[in-house]
């Protein structure tokens, strides 16, 4: 589908380059509004739950900073919203007086 074989975008468009940036957020800012979700989604939402799905499937938290191209750790903890029961079960399992 690629105009170039050497294009390493995700999406493309119907010629087979780079679909822009702009173009994707109104595709899901029209998407979002025919959905009448009551809470705003955007294209940064997708960042957000890739990111925390990926550190609750175990993902390492350095190769998640990588991936979403942050140069320190720091920055990502905005990405990432782990809930109470992620942090319990981090507990459980990494906590010296559980591992018995």
């Amino acid at each position: 589908m690629a105009e170039n074989k050497d294009e390493k975008a995700l999406f493309l468009n119907a010629t087979g380059t780079r679909l822009q940036y702009h173009t994707i957020r109104l595709i899901v800012l029209g998407h979002s509004q025919k959905s009448k979700l009551s809470e705003k989604i955007t294209t940064h939402s997708f960042r957000r739950s890739c990111a925390t799905e990926l550190i609750r499937g175990g993902a390492s938290i350095y190769h998640v900073k990588e991936f979403l191209g942050h140069e320190d750790l720091q920055t990502l903890k905005a990405y990432t919203r782990l809930t109470v029961t992620d942090l319990r079960k981090t507990h459980t399992e990494c906590h010296p007086r559980e591992l018995d």
